[in-house]
């Protein structure tokens, strides 16, 4: 790799598993999605999660400081994380209060199955507008041009590409082994652990909207 050091590989990775292994809102997103739909609605959730990584990506990399400027406003906080909580609360609602539905103990999913795309649409936008996932881009840019030789360019791609890609394999993990879980669970099961999944998702929403209150 000509001209490129391990260290801002090696920060990206370490960066990527840290976050990415929290537990946070998108964890009980993807166990829901997967558990009720199955495998590819999970990867569709990840796929619009990571999406709307990218374009933080890139905005945290062209303009790190215009983007500290805009959330560390009280209108940008505020209204990002009423649009967050809201929409988990009704993630949340729909698992917990959903009419009972015959799951598929194979393939650990449920009939009739949304389109891919509505999974995408979720993922994208309960991580943008996510204001923590915000900041968590913001502070990897920062630091990795803080860190970067010489304001080194290459030294700041390499460590944001990396974090990224350590990010998406850590949810993509999650969905797989929600999926291999569901499969080997006893019927009825998978249901309460989607109801338990709504019960938590409502409770972050409550917390956010708390919050801002």
């Amino acid at each position: 790799m000509p001209d490129i050091h391990m260290e801002p590989i090696i920060k990206g990775i370490l960066s990527g598993l840290a976050y990415g292994l929290l537990i946070g809102p998108l964890f009980f997103m993807n166990l829901r999605t997967t558990l009720m739909y199955g495998m590819r609605q999970g990867i569709a959730l990840v796929a619009g999660a990571v999406t709307s990584d990218l374009i933080l990506v890139f905005t945290s990399w062209w303009g790190a400081s215009r983007l500290a400027t805009l959330t560390e406003e009280g209108p940008f906080q505020t209204w990002f994380g009423i649009i967050c909580g809201v929409m988990l609360f009704g993630f949340g609602l729909s698992a917990v209060w959903s009419r009972k539905r015959r799951f598929d103990h194979e393939m650990g999913s449920l009939h009739p199955i949304p389109k891919k795309r509505y999974a995408y649409l979720q993922g994208f936008s309960i991580n943008m507008t996510n204001p923590s996932n915000w900041l968590f881009w913001l502070g990897i840019a920062t630091a990795a041009r803080a860190e970067a030789p010489d304001g080194s360019e290459s030294y700041v791609k390499w460590f944001m590409i990396t974090a990224l890609l350590t990010l998406f394999s850590t949810d993509l993990s999650k969905v797989l082994l929600a999926h291999q879980i569901g499969k080997r669970l006893k019927p009825g099961v998978p249901e309460k652990i989607v109801q338990v999944a709504g019960l938590i998702l409502i409770g972050v929403s409550i917390w956010i909207l708390v919050r801002i209150v």
